[in-house]
C-alpha cells in the first residue's frame, strides 16, 4: 500500500498549477498533470479525484496563503484608528494582486470564465469566502461607529475595488514592472481616503 506525503501533494499542486497556467483550465487533464508529475495517473487520482478538486485546492490555497493572514490581522484588531488598518491591508492585499502570480490567475479565470464552470469554481472557493469575512469586518466597525451604517457586503466591495482600480489596466499588459513601496503605499492612501471620505461616520 502506497503513503501518502504531504511533500508529493504540494509537488502535484504546484506542477498542475504551471498546467493550468500554460493550458488554460479546459484544455489541462488529468492525464496531463500526471505526465508531469512523473508516475501512473493512479497516483495522481489517490491524491486528487478530479481536475476540479485540484483547481478548487489551488483556489484556496491561493487565498489562503496570501489573503487570509492580512484579513486575520485586520479583522482582530480593536484598534479605532480605522484609516491605519485599513492602509495596511489594503497594501498586503495590492501588493499581492499587483504580484505575476497573481494576475496570471486571474486572466486564467477570465478568459475561462465565459464557457466554462472555473469562474464560479475559483470565486466561490477563494474570493468570496474573503469578501464574506471582510463584509463581516465592516459591520463590526459599522457598530463600533467607526463607519455610518451601510450594506456591509457592498462597503467590502467598494474598498477592494477602489485598492485596485489603479492597476487594473495592468491586466492588458503582457509585462508589468512591479509596483514601488512608494506606489503601493500612495495607491492604497488614495483607496482610503475615498473609502472614508463615501463611509466615514457623519
Amino acid at each position: 500500500m502506497k503513503v501518502r506525503t504531504d511533500a508529493k501533494r504540494d509537488a502535484i499542486l504546484k506542477i498542475a498549477s504551471e498546467v493550468f497556467l500554460e493550458m488554460g483550465y479546459e484544455r489541462a487533464s488529468m492525464a496531463a498533470i500526471s505526465a508531469r508529475v512523473g508516475g501512473s495517473k493512479a497516483t495522481l487520482y489517490g491524491y486528487f479525484p478530479s481536475k476540479e478538486a485540484i483547481f478548487l485546492t489551488l483556489a484556496r490555497q491561493f487565498g489562503a496563503e496570501h489573503i487570509d493572514p492580512a484579513l486575520e490581522e485586520l479583522t482582530t484588531s480593536k484598534d479605532d484608528d480605522l484609516p491605519n488598518l485599513l492602509q495596511r491591508f489594503g497594501e498586503r492585499l495590492l501588493v499581492f494582486l499587483a504580484s505575476p502570480t497573481a494576475m496570471s490567475a486571474y486572466r486564467l479565470v477570465l478568459a475561462e470564465a465565459g464557457h466554462s464552470e472555473v469562474g464560479r469554481l475559483f470565486f466561490e472557493a477563494g474570493q468570496q469566502q474573503g469578501e464574506q469575512a471582510m463584509a463581516a469586518y465592516m459591520q463590526s466597525v459599522m457598530d463600533r461607529g467607526l463607519l455610518r451604517q451601510a450594506d456591509p457586503l457592498v462597503a467590502a466591495r467598494h474598498f477592494g475595488a477602489l485598492v485596485h482600480s489603479e492597476i487594473d489596466h495592468r491586466y492588458f499588459y503582457r509585462e508589468n514592472p512591479p509596483l514601488t513601496p512608494d506606489q503601493v503605499r500612495d495607491t492604497v492612501a488614495r483607496a482610503v481616503q475615498v473609502f472614508m471620505g463615501g463611509y466615514g461616520p457623519g
